[in-house]
């Protein structure tokens, strides 16, 4: 994670910026602070930190760092120029926490933003159209030893994979379906089933409820409605809203606010924790 000390909207790279480019971000701080004590408080998580710097407002969005898969960091190659400083910035604090390093090639990918694991299956969900390139899921197959699934997102409101799709420990996987391509959906809805998909209502999504983060039995998210709390509470989560009002107006939450550190696929033999 990243302290919030320089963010602010200070560019327009996505539709959530459009409308508050130069805004203030005063609770900025405070707001992040209780999310690291809620990650810290209900899921037993441990933090690392990477220094903020003056000059990059949105590295405290560490989700799009690198994809990590085990001890390898995938470092992003950011699309938009503004937040291309940010790479090695992510690449010697990775490094420094003994990951090994690399890029992908000739082409744009957004790190853990655009690239998610499943929990249940050897699978990667890798999202398309709007950052990362289409044409990176084959280096991210090789590299992760891993199936791709590539969805395309069709929605710029749902610019990253992570605003509209979350994998949980449970095995069960909360997506918005409208922000994919009517192809993506048929393939979300064959691959995860009936009975683990979670659909997520406009509000929800909206809301930015698909960028939660998961710690242990704990779900820790901006906002959710009644229903989706019960569905999740179903599927053996504690859920736990707190406000992040000041990242939402960047086109962020909590999972963009993370990036997790202990990442990779499933191997088949590996039981998970069931609803």
């Amino acid at each position: 994670m990243c302290a919030p000390t320089h963010f602010r909207v200070a560019y327009d790279i996505n539709p959530w910026m459009t409308r508050n480019v130069g805004s203030t971000a005063e609770a900025a701080q405070r707001q992040w602070e209780r999310l690291v004590a809620l990650v810290l408080d209900v899921g037993g998580a441990h933090i690392e930190l990477i220094e903020p710097q003056p000059s990059l407002p949105d590295i405290v969005f560490t989700a799009n760092a690198a994809l990590i898969s085990d001890r390898l960091a995938i470092v992003s190659s950011f699309r938009y120029p503004e937040r291309r400083h940010e790479e090695q910035a992510y690449r010697e604090r990775l490094h420094s926490l003994g990951y090994a390093t690399t890029q992908l090639d000739g082409v744009f990918f957004e790190g853990a933003g655009d690239a998610l694991f499943d929990r249940r299956l050897p699978l990667l969900y890798f999202g398309y159209g709007w950052r990362s390139d289409r044409t990176a899921a084959l280096q991210l197959q090789r590299l992760c030893s891993a199936r791709v699934l590539a969805l395309r997102l069709v929605d710029p409101r749902f610019y990253h994979l992570d605003t509209a799709l979350c994998p949980l420990g449970s095995g069960h996987v909360m997506a918005y379906l409208p922000a994919f391509s009517p192809k993506s959906q048929a393939l979300l809805r064959t691959t995860i089933g009936n009975e683990h998909l979670i659909e997520v209502r406009e509000s929800d999504a909206l809301a930015f409820a698909c960028n939660a983060v998961e710690a242990s039995d704990a779900i820790v998210l901006h906002r959710a409605t009644g229903a989706l709390r019960d569905r999740l509470q179903h599927a053996g989560y504690r859920v736990f809203e707190t406000d992040l009002s000041d990242f939402h107006r960047a086109g962020g939450s909590s999972k963009c606010l993370t990036l997790k550190l202990d990442d990779g696929p499933v191997r088949r033999s590996t039981t998970t924790r069931s609803a």
